[in-house]
């Protein structure tokens, strides 16, 4: 009897949740481009290869919205990456890798629980003109916002032009508080065609070493122009930066040993500018260089250089579809030789179709 209630209060209380729901959408990006690389490994070959989006990569989603009443609004939404060219999914493996958060948005703001986006990458998302590339070439500067944390509680809001977030990223370790811990927060402020704004986070590894990432960047409107400025800086005491984001595989140029993140943590010192301009409504061209002085690269006494520059034309062949050509060229000395697998420069060109549902 008891289980016969029990499963009867169950059936009620999901009958009544799929009725109150206010909204369900599933959307997504599919793009893909065909690239070429030049010095693509240690033999300075070229490669050629169909691939995930210039700007964008592939994502299918689902989120949804319930009325609470008092313009409360309970959320989700569940954000799975994958490369169309082989079906797999990314963030290794993850079913839904990019996000997967569920929250309450209202008057105040919003707060969500859940798999999230960094502060970094939320700031500079806004402030970048490519809105952060998807292309190891032309992304490389946001790796130091790490792109993502687990275990995140998020607020965000926007209150006259004033836009706010902060979030917090629980380490999940028994006995400490600050192992595998993620904390950051962000402001800016849009004014007529004018915004500015800053950002500062850190995160820390399991031994509880830590990652910082600050910046400050501002935009501006000129009629059909928009001018990005921006800067980034960071300090890496676990190491990860170097070893996930900027080692090549196979490498002409291989790590030194004896490195130590904690006695010669990476330093960088990252300044980029650039702009977009809508040329018809339909086609828009985006221009942007990136420039990195690098002290303690792979945890040793010395410097280096990164240099990229970025071109992109994107038309719009419907409110959905669109085809675009970009070409990036990169450049690095001294200490950053490592960054790249052969020589010390890569020229990549690439087309490609970006359809949105």
């Amino acid at each position: 009897m008891k289980k016969s209630l029990l499963t009867l209060a169950i059936g009620s209380l999901l009958a009544g949740s799929a009725y109150a729901q206010s909204s369900v959408t599933l959307y997504g990006i599919v793009d893909q481009s065909i690239r070429f690389q030049t010095n693509a490994d240690a033999g300075n070959h070229s490669q050629t290869q169909l691939t995930n989006g210039a700007i964008t990569n592939s994502r299918w989603g689902i989120k949804g919205s319930e009325a609470l009443g008092n313009n409360l609004k309970a959320i989700f939404q569940l954000e799975n990456g994958f490369d169309p060219d082989t079906g797999r999914a990314n963030q290794n493996g993850s079913l839904f890798g990019r996000q997967a958060y569920v929250g309450l948005s209202g008057e105040f703001g919003t707060v969500k629980l859940g798999r999230q986006y960094t502060e970094g990458f939320n700031f500079f998302g806004d402030f970048d003109p490519l809105t952060i590339g998807n292309y190891d070439n032309n992304a490389w500067p946001f790796f130091l916002t790490q792109f993502r944390n687990n275990n995140v509680v998020s607020y965000a809001g926007s209150f006259a032009g004033l836009n706010v977030g902060a979030s917090y990223g629980f380490g999940e370790s028994a006995g400490s508080m600050t192992r595998s811990q993620y904390w950051g927060t962000r402001a800016s402020y849009d004014i007529g065609p004018f915004g500015f704004g800053g950002v500062y986070q850190e995160v820390r590894d399991p031994l509880g070493n830590k990652q910082q990432m600050w910046g400050a960047a501002g935009k501006v409107g000129f009629g059909a122009a928009k001018v990005f400025l921006g800067y980034i800086g960071g300090k890496d005491r676990t190491g990860l930066i170097d070893a996930n984001f900027f080692s090549p595989a196979n490498t002409a140029n291989p790590i030194p040993a004896g490195g130590n993140a904690q006695a010669n943590p990476r330093e960088d010192m990252i300044g980029y500018v650039g702009a977009t301009y809508q040329v018809t409504p339909a086609l828009a061209v985006t221009g942007v260089f990136y420039g990195d002085h690098i002290k303690g690269k792979n945890g040793l006494d010395n410097s280096g250089n990164r240099y990229t520059g970025v071109l992109l034309a994107e038309y719009s062949l419907s409110k959905r579809t669109q085809v675009y050509g970009t070409v990036d060229y990169n450049k690095v000395t001294g200490a950053a030789v490592t960054e790249l697998p052969g020589k010390n420069n890569q020229t990549g060109v690439a087309a490609g179709i970006r359809h949105i549902f």
